[in-house]
């Protein structure tokens, strides 16, 4: 019959390796926002290539405790208010490669959007109509990308829904994220 310390030394030996089996799997997150009946933007994850239950990371209709909102409050309001020129200088330099190095590593799996567009005047509806139509077109022909989108010449609108599904390995952001804290903290030239 295992002991106590057994037990404590098996679990400790579990969470590395689950830790880095959720570093180097994919991990899939789910984006969807709706305008009727209200407003709603709901995020959600799946670990391991998408097999767990959905994990809620954000949702637009549940309500912040008083707690959090006085903390959210708190950590605004104890942000630094001056910074290095020099670092600050370096990472302005370093950001545009920051970007493109996390977003190579994030998939798009399929994005579905559903709305109903207008601008005040309806010529610069048909505008955005005809732009957003284009860029509907240029996408490759098996795309995960389902777009519709109907004009509305009365006035100014904006109802619908999407939906998008992204997949990504977490350990695939480490090598950009350690190159710009490289450039930005660690060289002295």
């Amino acid at each position: 019959m295992p002991s106590l310390l057994e037990g404590v030394l098996l679990v400790l030996a579990i969470l590395p390796a689950l830790l880095v089996a959720v570093l180097v799997t994919p991990i899939k997150l789910g984006f969807s926002a709706t305008t009727s009946p209200t407003w709603r933007v709901k995020i959600a994850a799946r670990l391991f290539a998408g097999l767990t239950p959905e994990i809620l990371i954000h949702d637009s209709q549940r309500r912040l405790t008083k707690r959090k909102q006085r903390a959210a409050k708190k950590s605004r309001r104890t942000a630094k208010s001056h910074q290095n020129s020099v670092r600050r200088a370096r990472a302005i330099a370093a950001a545009p490669r920051l970007v493109v190095g996390l977003l190579r590593p994030i998939h798009l799996q399929h994005l579905r959007m559903d709305a109903d567009i207008g601008l005040a005047d309806p010529a610069d509806t048909g505008q955005l109509l005809g732009f957003l139509s284009a860029l509907k077109f240029s996408l490759p022909s098996p795309s995960p990308v389902s777009i519709a989108i109907r004009p509305d010449l009365s006035g100014p609108c904006a109802s619908g829904a999407i939906e998008a599904q992204l997949s990504f390995v977490p350990a695939a952001f480490l090598p950009p994220g350690v190159r710009f804290a490289w450039h930005v903290f660690g060289s002295n030239s």
